[in-house]
């Protein structure tokens, strides 16, 4: 998090004679993590909660910290809600955008133990996950503007629509004391018993389509994508490190934004939905499923 907290102080300082937008918004995260060994699948899951944010924009730069409301979880458990952390930083610049993105969670509630009684009975109170990454989006149509896709559309927005082109780089740390799966009674998860920790990162490329369009005093922005690329995982057992696998992984995302746009004054609501795929055994898979849902209120300096 040290060189995202950097680059947002560099920034910060170039921006300063530019326009200037505060934001605040409540935000609903999740960060599913899913183990998979053949056609056995297991999902765990913080949670649900309700967090804050502010964000700072300039014309070419903004960032974005939170943390949790208290008292907001309706799922009958504190595990998964009491150790979440992010942190945005955007560079977006017309038709370009670069985004650097850190989140870490520690708590779980897990499929593991299958009840009648309920959905995920088994709280992992010490399995954590960490991920960081670099998203690059480019907008082959120079009048897509990345800031009303990502921001808010407080510098106004012009119709668009454009086939786009994204890079990425993606790091990915699950993580707990004992192993990664604590019970398994017909033993479907044995290529997980020893692990404790998996290390996953990835780069590749890939393609997808956007649209602005402005109706009255609202707008609507869209960005989907798709990618591949090259990928190198470490599994982590008590008394090693083993299997450092290279493949091709998977990587999608989707963003929407819906809100007013225009000087001064802006509300709206938008949500940003990412996945990411690693391969690391012959049938074996971790993945992790994020979104971020977001209702927010901008004024413009």
């Amino acid at each position: 998090m040290r060189w995202l907290l950097i680059l947002s102080t560099f920034f910060t300082a170039f921006n300063a004679k530019a326009l200037s937008t505060f934001t605040v918004q409540v935000k609903k995260p999740n960060h599913s993590i899913v183990f998979r060994n053949k056609k056995n699948i297991h999902e765990f899951r913080p949670n649900a909660s309700l967090h804050w944010g502010v964000k700072y924009s300039a014309d070419s730069f903004y960032i974005e910290y939170g943390g949790k409301i208290k008292d907001t979880n309706y799922g009958n458990s504190d595990v998964g809600n009491n150790s979440y952390k992010s942190l945005r930083v955007g560079l977006s610049f017309s038709n370009f955008f670069i985004g650097l993105y850190h989140q870490e969670w520690k708590g779980f509630s897990s499929d593991e133990r299958d009840e009648a009684s309920c959905e995920y009975c088994l709280e992992r109170e010490n399995l954590s996950s960490r991920e960081s990454s670099v998203n690059l989006l480019y907008a082959f149509d120079s009048n897509y503007s990345m800031r009303a896709l990502n921001s808010d559309g407080s510098r106004g927005v012009n119709r668009a629509s454009s086939w786009l082109l994204i890079a990425f780089y993606d790091r990915f740390r699950v993580h707990d004391n004992q192993t990664l799966i604590i019970e398994d009674p017909q033993n479907n998860f044995e290529f997980f018993d020893d692990l404790h920790t998996i290390e996953a990162e990835q780069y590749g490329l890939g393609f997808g389509y956007g649209l602005v369009y402005p109706f009255g005093p609202l707008y609507f922005a869209l960005s989907a994508s798709i990618g591949i690329g090259y990928q190198k995982a470490k599994l982590i057992d008590e008394e090693r490190s083993r299997n450092e696998y290279i493949v091709n992984p998977s990587h999608w995302s989707l963003k929407i934004n819906l809100g007013t746009q225009g000087k001064g004054l802006n509300i709206g609501v938008k949500g940003y939905l990412f996945s990411n795929i690693y391969k690391i055994g012959e049938s074996q898979n971790v993945g992790n499923v994020n979104y971020s849902l977001y209702s927010y209120l901008s004024y413009t300096f």
